[in-house]
C-alpha cells in the first residue's frame, strides 16, 4: 500500500476536484506558449477526471519576470490539447471564481487565476498555517477532493501545493505518482548495474544525489561530467588548471570540493571521473588527458575516450537516472559528451532523465520516447533523488493518514 492516496482510491464521477498542476512554461514577449510538453505531461491525469467537475490551479514564472502572466493562453492550450473547452477566469477565490467553480457542469473544466498573483502564496509555511488563509477557507468548503499532480513544485511549501491537504481528501495525480515510482526504481537500486550520471553546472545538488545513494547501496557507479566532474577532479588531486579553479569558485562551490573528497575517501571506487577532456581553445575544440589540462582553458565537455567508456557502462546498466549535461550543450562541438552518453542510456533497461539542458538535449536528439521516463520535475527530482523530504509529498501522506483513521 502507497503512503498517499491516488485517483484510484475515489470514486470521481460528479464531484467537484481541486487539481494543482504545473503548466509553467516558457513565453515570448507576445504571450505565445513556446512549449507544449508540461500541459501533455498532466493530460492523463484530466482524461481520468473526465466525468468529473474539475477546477485547476497553476502558476506561470514570477513577479518581476517578463512572462508573469495571466492563464488565459494557457487556457486556450489546453483546451486545443484536451480537446474540449478549458474555460477561465482572472480571479482565484473571489465571488467571480466562487460563482464560476459553482455553476461547473460534470465534465467541464476551469482554470483560475495565476495563483502567484496572490502574494501569500509564495511563502514557504507549514500546511497548516496555509490552511488558515483565505484561498483556502473560501475555496476548500466547494471541493470533494484535492489532487495534487504538480510534482515539479512538491519542493515548495507554497499554499497551493500543501494548504488545501489539511482540509480536504487530497490523492497525488498520475504524473506525481508516474514520477515518484520511476525515481523511487532508480533510488532503490534493485536492479543492477544501476548507474547515475551526474553533470551540469549544479554541483551541491549532484553532489548530495550522489551521497544519498551511495549511502543507501544502490549504486554500483556515479558517472561524473561537466564541473561536478571538475570538482571531483580536484578532489582527488588532480591540476584543473587556473581557469577552472577560478570557475569553480566564482560558482560558489569551492565548498564542495572538501565534500566531494571525503565522499571519495569512503566511495573511490564508485565514483568515476574522466580521463581525458575537450577544452575551448579559439572556438576550436581540444581533447587533452586529465593530467595535461593546461592553466589557461575551461573544460567544456567529457573527453573522447571517456565518451566513450562512459557510453560503454551506460549501455550495459539495468538502471540508469542522468541528470545535467557532460558539456557546454549550447555548443555544438561541446554537445558530443551529452549527446553520446544520452544515446547510450536509452539502451539500459530503464532509463530514467531529467534536468532542463538535460531534458532539452532529449528533445534536440528526438529520443524521448526512447527513456523510460523523462522527469518534468526539476529541482524537485534532484531534491528527491538527495534523500530530502518533498513538503508537496509529506503534505499528501499526512493527508492520506488522517483520510485512512476515517
Amino acid at each position: 500500500m502507497k503512503d498517499y492516496l491516488t485517483i484510484d482510491d475515489f470514486i470521481l464521477d460528479n464531484k467537484r476536484v481541486l487539481v494543482r498542476v504545473d503548466i509553467n512554461s516558457p513565453m515570448d514577449p507576445s504571450g505565445k506558449i513556446l512549449d507544449d510538453k508540461r500541459f501533455r505531461s498532466h493530460l492523463d491525469t484530466l482524461h481520468a477526471l473526465e466525468d468529473a467537475r474539475v477546477v485547476l490551479m497553476a502558476h506561470q514564472s514570477r513577479a518581476g519576470k517578463k512572462d508573469f502572466s495571466t492563464l488565459e493562453a494557457h487556457s486556450r492550450l489546453l483546451s486545443k490539447l484536451l480537446r474540449k473547452d478549458v474555460s477561465y477566469v482572472d480571479d482565484i477565490f473571489g465571488s467571480y471564481a466562487r460563482d464560476s467553480i459553482r455553476s461547473l457542469e460534470p465534465g467541464e473544466v476551469l482554470l483560475l487565476e495565476n495563483t502567484r498573483f496572490y502574494a501569500e502564496e509564495n511563502s514557504n509555511r507549514p500546511a497548516a498555517d496555509h490552511a488558515r488563509s483565505h484561498m483556502v477557507q473560501k475555496l476548500a468548503p466547494l471541493f470533494d477532493l484535492f489532487i495534487n499532480d504538480a510534482f515539479a513544485v512538491s519542493h515548495r511549501s507554497h499554499l497551493s501545493v500543501v494548504g488545501f491537504t489539511e482540509v480536504l481528501p487530497s490523492a497525488a495525480g498520475l504524473l506525481r505518482e508516474k514520477e515518484i515510482e520511476a525515481l523511487d526504481r532508480g533510488l532503490q537500486g534493485k536492479d543492477h548495474p544501476c548507474i547515475f550520471a551526474l553533470g551540469g553546472t549544479k554541483v551541491d545538488d549532484s553532489i548530495k544525489v550522489a551521497q544519498n545513494v551511495l549511502n543507501r547501496g544502490g549504486a554500483d557507479a556515479i558517472l561524473s561530467s561537466g564541473v561536478v566532474a571538475t570538482v571531483f577532479l580536484m578532489a582527488a588531486g588532480k591540476d584543473v588548471g587556473e581557469a577552472n579553479r577560478k570557475f569553480v569558485d566564482s560558482q560558489g562551490y569551492s565548498d564542495q570540493v572538501e565534500i566531494a573528497r571525503k565522499l571519495l575517501g569512503d566511495y573511490r571506487d564508485y565514483i568515476v571521473m574522466p580521463v581525458d577532456v575537450a577544452l575551448e581553445k579559439d572556438g576550436e575544440r581540444v581533447d587533452v588527458a586529465v593530467d595535461k589540462i593546461p592553466q589557461d582553458l575551461l573544460i567544456a565537455d567529457l573527453g573522447l575516450e571517456s565518451i566513450v567508456e562512459y557510453s560503454k557502462q551506460l549501455k550495459a546498466a539495468r538502471i540508469v537516472v542522468m541528470n545535467g549535461p557532460a558539456g557546454i550543450t549550447e555548443k555544438e562541438k561541446f554537445a558530443l559528451g551529452t549527446f553520446e552518453t544520452l544515446k547510450a542510456a536509452t539502451e539500459s533497461a530503464f532509463s530514467i532523465a531529467g534536468g532542463g539542458h538535460t531534458v532539452a538535449a532529449i528533445e534536440k536528439l528526438g529520443i524521448e520516447s526512447k527513456f523510460s521516463h523523462v522527469s518534468m520535475g526539476g529541482g524537485a527530482s534532484i531534491t528527491y533523488l538527495s534523500g530530502e523530504p518533498l513538503p508537496g509529498i509529506e503534505a499528501l501522506k499526512k493527508a492520506a493518514e488522517r483520510y485512512r483513521k476515517l
